[in-house]
């Protein structure tokens, strides 16, 4: 984990606990508005969740408060969100990635975790995508904020829908679903989208 947004982030569970604020999100509502999109890649009742980038676990919250029973596995880069997590969700499962290496999920999750700029965001987004899809059975969803916005923050990355799809479509899978038409906050744009990458069609 890039060591600068490693610090960041503990700075924000140590300040936040397992408020959304922790995670980066502006509110509740945002945040579970990006997990009911993500969530709508297929049926998860019964499956092997693995959500990369967990923090305090609150995707495990959303989806136990829609009613979806899953075997789930948060995995972060930042040990101070284990414990929070763990309290929210005593039976969920929390540790690093390195500590499930062996293991093979059905659908991986990633919300949030590309938008802090960094040094290589193009080359981390891409290896971790083709990490995650190399451990599932069905699919990989995952958000970004969008390069079509009205507004940019410097501290924040910004990817071209077009470049990440043809980059999903040619490595990883033929079978891909972009979605650049849902609000995260009423009144807004849609100034993030999501992907959706499937094994079979």
């Amino acid at each position: 984990m890039d060591p600068t947004l490693y610090e960041h982030y503990k700075s924000l569970a140590q300040q936040y606990g397992s408020s959304y604020l922790s995670a980066q999100y502006s509110s509740r509502e945002s945040q579970e508005r990006r997990y009911e999109i993500l969530s709508q890649i297929a049926p998860l009742q019964g499956c092997k969740i693995l959500d990369f980038g967990c923090g305090a676990g609150h995707l495990l919250t959303y989806l136990n408060q829609s009613g979806i029973q899953c075997d789930y596995t948060g995995v972060d880069g930042v040990e101070d969100f284990f414990p929070l997590a763990k309290q929210l969700n005593p039976h969920g499962r929390f540790g690093y990635w390195d500590e499930f290496a062996a293991e093979q999920f059905d659908y991986a999750f990633v919300s949030g975790v590309f938008n802090n700029r960094m040094a290589a965001n193009v080359a981390f987004y891409q290896q971790t995508l083709r990490e995650l899809f190399a451990r599932v059975r069905h699919g990989v969803a995952f958000n970004m904020l969008s390069s079509y916005v009205d507004y940019f923050d410097e501290g924040l990355f910004y990817a071209s829908p077009e470049q990440v799809f043809t980059f999903v479509k040619r490595e990883l899978t033929p079978f891909v679903t972009l979605r650049h038409d849902y609000l995260v906050k009423a009144g807004s744009i849609p100034f993030e989208f999501a992907v959706y990458a499937y094994k079979q069609g």
